[in-house]
């Protein structure tokens, strides 16, 4: 037998990787010339280099002896504690600590979510049917294309697009009216309901929040006439800019989760606010009795089950990075936490890096689905229709599609202007958003906090002049 001891080819490791986005990534940390700027995946660096570098970790020492011990798998009581507190600022609703379950990441939240549904209620407690093997998932289109991993390959549900409208005044908005629709009509052809709403607020990709009065109206719809659980994804809560005409609002903050709280569970983590990606830290918020079973795990005659966290958890390094964090205070000890000025800090950079990055995109005559004081979380969704099927004059341009996009169920036009822009000279990746399940080709992703605002211009002035060299085809 040949056993290899040379470096692993990362190409090869490029061609397995299944989804786009990480695929996408993985490209540029490995492949990618560095002149390449990735704006596709949604990372955030705008606190942790304004302050967090310098106000945390300058003065993280080098791991302490208590932290190469075993851990609770779900978070300490302590940390635990710490991010309640911290998100019942964020919610504007109490959160408290007994309901807070860490995971590795927010990806595993849904997922443990996913598994943690399909236990049933005890006798005497509040709850619809458990769900089932098979079971529908309503998700308003686009969304994040990780929802598909998380809750399909293990937990085995389905995911099934509320495909919200593309064209006129009311494009790309959220009423009761889809989720109604999608909810029938799975019924119709399949002779069975969906069994959970996911709603991502903020939300990816649009940014949009979405107001108190349709949240209830969809909640009380969901609470009063199915057996659907919802969960809220609000992973971009502290992602908000100054002046929007739609606040955030908390799923906890609802009347109708006051009337039904077994029914409404929120995910949050610190990867995106606090640009904290890579340590891939997720919490899991419920009430519910078979949520906190699955989560704490259960010890008896009739049911044995370690925590749903051992298989996803959070570790010690991470209790020491988000102790650090949490603990931190900005002028010594009693003064405020570090945590509370940093994501008052983040409001302003997000803010004015929204405002340059918008004034440079309608400079540069690039359409964006954008309402005047909606919120965009941190990101641009860029309107590229118009150059679906366009191609630069004969003889100026050999395309060359980047190494991973090859088998790709992406609109062939889609693609092509994905590689036209992420290649060379322009160099600049962008989501396409058939990625994340759009209903219609021909718009992208932009994250504008993957980068500083000088360098997203520049990304943006390099897009602009390779669309301005495309042309009508025939």
């Amino acid at each position: 037998m040949t056993v290899s001891t040379g470096p692993i080819d990362p190409a090869e490791l490029l061609a397995q990787i299944p989804d786009f986005e990480q695929a996408l990534a993985f490209y540029h940390r490995h492949l990618a010339p560095d002149t390449a700027i990735d704006l596709s995946v949604a990372e955030n660096v705008l606190v942790y280099e304004d302050s967090m570098q310098k106000m945390v970790f300058d003065h993280t020492a080098l791991l302490p002896e208590k932290y190469i011990h075993y851990t609770s798998a779900y978070g300490s009581p302590e940390l635990r504690a710490q991010v309640a507190a911290l998100l019942t600022k964020a919610f504007d609703a109490p959160v408290e600590a007994g309901d807070v379950f860490g995971t590795g990441g927010v990806g595993s939240a849904l997922e443990c979510l996913a598994f943690a549904l399909q236990d049933p209620p005890k006798p005497g407690e509040i709850g619809p049917p458990p769900l089932e093997e098979g079971d529908a998932v309503l998700l308003p289109a686009p969304y994040w294309q990780g929802f598909n991993w998380s809750f399909e390959q293990r937990p085995k549900l389905k995911c099934v697009p509320v495909r919200l409208p593309t064209e006129g005044p009311d494009r790309f908005r959220l009423t009761l009216a889809e989720i109604r629709e999608e909810f029938f009509k799975y019924n119709r052809l399949f002779g069975e309901f969906p069994r959970l709403l996911v709603l991502t607020n903020p939300h990816n990709p649009l940014g949009v929040n979405y107001g108190k009065e349709l949240l209830e109206e969809i909640y009380d719809w969901v609470i009063d006439e199915t057996e659907m659980h919802i969960i809220s994804d609000e992973i971009y809560c502290h992602s908000q800019v100054d002046g929007v005409r739609v606040p955030f609002t908390n799923a906890f903050a609802l009347d109708a989760y006051r009337r039904a709280p077994e029914r409404v569970h929120v995910v949050w983590g610190f990867a995106k606010d606090f640009g904290l990606s890579g340590f891939r830290t997720g919490f899991v918020v419920s009430k519910y009795g078979p949520v906190q079973r699955a989560m704490l795990g259960t010890k008896g005659i009739e049911e044995k089950k370690h925590p749903m966290s051992w298989f996803t958890p959070v570790d010690s390094l991470k209790h020491y990075v988000l102790e650090a964090l949490l603990e931190t205070t900005v002028n010594g000890v009693g003064s405020e936490l570090y945590t509370d000025y940093a994501m008052r800090r983040y409001r302003e950079l997000l803010s004015a890096s929204f405002e340059r990055v918008k004034d440079r995109l309608v400079g540069r005559g690039i359409e964006f689905v954008y309402t005047e004081g909606d919120n965009p979380a941190q990101f641009f969704w860029l309107d590229l229709t118009s150059y679906l099927g366009k191609r630069p004059p004969e003889g100026t341009y050999s395309a060359t599609p980047l190494p991973f996009t090859k088998g790709s169920e992406i609109d062939s036009d889609e693609l092509w202007l994905f590689n036209y822009l992420a290649g060379s000279p322009t160099e600049v990746s962008l989501l396409p958003g058939e990625t994340m399940h759009c209903p219609a080709p021909g718009f992208f992703r932009l994250c504008f906090t993957a980068y500083q605002p000088d360098v997203v211009c520049e990304a943006i002035d390099r897009v602009a002049d390779a669309l301005d060299r495309l042309v009508i085809v025939g």
